[in-house]
C-alpha cells in the first residue's frame, strides 16, 4: 500500500479522533481529541498531518507546532495493526522537514517515560534525550 502524508482536512476529524481515542485511551480529559482538533484548526492547521493510504483512510497521524525558537511534535499515533511499517518514521520526517523549512533549528517532543516502545522509535530516528526537567502547569477549563 502507498501511504501518502498529507495536510489534516476537516473531513479527516472522525478519522483522527478515533485513532486517537484508541491509541491514547488513558489521556486526561483536557486531550479530548474533537477539541484539540478544534484548537489545532484554529491555531496553526498548516503543522497537522496525516498518513492517508487511498481505499484504506487514515492510518496515521501528527501535530506539530512552531514558535520561532523551538518546533514540538505532539500526539503521533498510528493505527495499532499498521505499525513497524515505517508510517510513524514518515510523519515524523515530514514534520522535521516542514519545521526546518520555516526556519526552525531545533525540534523537541515529549515522552512518557512508561512508553519504551515509543522512546526507542524516536532513538533509532536519531533522536536523543535532553538534559533538562520538563515542567507543567494543567490550567483550568
Amino acid at each position: 500500500m502507498t501511504t501518502v502524508i498529507r495536510r489534516f482536512d476537516v473531513a479527516d476529524t472522525d478519522a483522527v479522533a478515533s485513532l486517537w481515542a484508541e491509541v491514547f485511551a488513558d489521556d486526561p480529559p483536557r486531550n479530548e481529541p474533537r477539541g484539540m482538533i478544534a484548537r489545532k484548526l484554529a491555531r496553526d492547521p498548516e503543522l497537522f498531518w496525516v498518513a492517508d493510504e487511498p481505499g484504506t483512510g487514515v492510518v496515521g497521524a501528527l501535530m506539530a507546532g512552531y514558535d520561532g525558537v523551538r518546533g514540538w511534535l505532539y500526539h503521533l499515533a498510528v493505527a495499532p495493526g499498521r505499525r513497524r511499517q515505517g508510517i510513524a518514521s514518515a510523519l515524523v520526517e515530514h514534520a522535521v522537514s516542514e519545521l526546518h523549512a520555516l526556519g526552525c533549528r531545533k525540534v523537541n517532543l515529549q515522552v512518557r517515560a512508561s512508553n519504551v516502545a515509543v522512546a526507542a522509535l524516536y532513538a533509532s530516528l536519531g533522536w536523543t534525550e535532553d538534559e533538562s526537567i520538563s515542567l507543567g502547569r494543567v490550567l483550568p477549563d
